[in-house]
């Protein structure tokens, strides 16, 4: 689902496994270091703010990249792979290392876990359907989603119709 917006405008990025890992670390931020001072109602939230926002930014870098300097997407996002993957290999096995020794960080407190549905599942899957639900409905009927359709399909024509490729 992360990708597909960028794939749906011929943006190739290769980065997401990046993006992924800065947003957790970024999530994993809130239960190490501020779970005494976050009241458990607000854990999930806000780890998942704090996620959303380090993923997009490192997600920006390449894109500002590319539409400044046009320097290729591909190398970028793949380079910044490599980057994000050292930094969660030296956080875990270095300052966030578990005090008891194993190269893991510490165990989160129960209030940032989400709910069980059975099993293994949880509510996870259903913040899942529910994102690929509200991503489809932005990409086949909002004006954003027709832009982003449109540049992918036809960038010339985009620029005609008065889109700006930049911005996207």
């Amino acid at each position: 689902l992360g990708c597909s917006i960028a794939f749906r405008m011929l943006f190739w990025n290769i980065g997401a496994e990046g993006q992924l890992i800065m947003g957790g670390i970024a999530a994993s931020v809130v239960p190490l270091f501020l779970a005494g001072i976050v009241p458990s109602f607000l854990m999930l939230p806000l780890m998942a703010l704090f996620g959303i926002i380090a993923g997009a930014v490192w997600g920006l870098i390449p894109a500002f990249l590319k539409a400044s300097l046009k320097v290729n997407e591909i190398l970028t996002t793949l380079m910044m792979n490599y980057i994000a993957i050292e930094l969660v290999a030296y956080l875990y096995t270095g300052p966030w290392r578990d005090p008891t020794g194993f190269k893991y960080s510490a165990p989160f407190p129960e209030s940032a876990w989400l709910p069980r549905i059975w099993g293994r599942a949880h509510a996870g899957l259903f913040l899942a359907v529910a994102a690929a639900a509200l991503l489809w409905f932005i990409l086949a009927r909002t004006r954003r989603g027709f832009e982003i359709r449109v540049i992918g399909e036809n960038p010339r024509a985009a620029r005609y119709a008065g889109v700006s490729i930049r911005r996207n």
